[in-house]
């Protein structure tokens, strides 16, 4: 299945749920449900979750990498211009490096995954689902395509996010949203696509 057909999938599952289970809240759980049917394929580079965002991550963590770099060298460029140009080597090979990792979409979202769990921890303290959000995007982008990711166990872990975020912005649904919506995208790769998944 594409990415518009699990997102179509997941926006009526969850708005059935919410509908059923008379929920107060309906704006916020659709778009949790949404997103949720689509966070199983972080793990998967063509996917269409990960295409939107790797533009802008790409530009981000360019311009990042770019000021870091400057201000070091601003910092330390005294070394360079008294002659140590095996530092001033080291330096541009540093860099680099860098930005060679820009070249692999899921390195983006490893460092993207890192860095909002870091944001979360030093700005959100408390907030436990910003880092475990995180978390989730930092491990999924290293797992290969429909394995963990699509397992009751990583369908666990987002609703435990999920939870943590309804608790932290205190809208009522959320958790239920973000299960219905994960499990909605578990069910249609596993009964409308050739290549069935691996639950456990």
């Amino acid at each position: 299945m594409d990415g518009k057909s699990h997102v179509i999938v997941g926006l009526f599952a969850t708005g059935v749920t919410m509908y059923a289970t008379k929920n107060d809240a309906m704006t916020i759980p659709l778009v949790v449900g949404a997103i949720s049917s689509l966070v199983p394929d972080l793990d998967h580079q063509n996917s269409s979750l990960t295409k939107k965002v790797s533009t802008p991550l790409r530009v981000f963590f360019s311009f990042l990498f770019l000021s870091v770099s400057l201000f070091i060298l601003i910092k330390t460029g005294n070394l360079v211009s008294s002659g140590s140009w095996v530092y001033a080597i080291a330096l541009c090979l540093g860099f680099i490096l860098c930005v060679s990792w820009l070249r692999n979409i899921k390195s983006i979202l490893f460092l993207t995954g890192i860095l909002i769990s870091l944001i979360g921890w030093m700005f959100f303290y408390g907030s436990w689902s910003v880092v475990c959000i995180g978390l989730f995007i930092a491990v999924a982008s290293r797992l290969k395509h429909r394995g963990l990711t699509h397992s009751v166990y990583f369908l666990g872990f987002w609703t435990g996010i999920s939870y943590l975020l309804q608790k932290d912005i205190g809208v009522s649904g959320i958790c239920l949203a973000g299960f219905v919506g994960y499990f909605s995208h578990l069910l249609g790769d596993n009964f409308l696509t050739k290549r069935r998944i691996k639950w456990l």
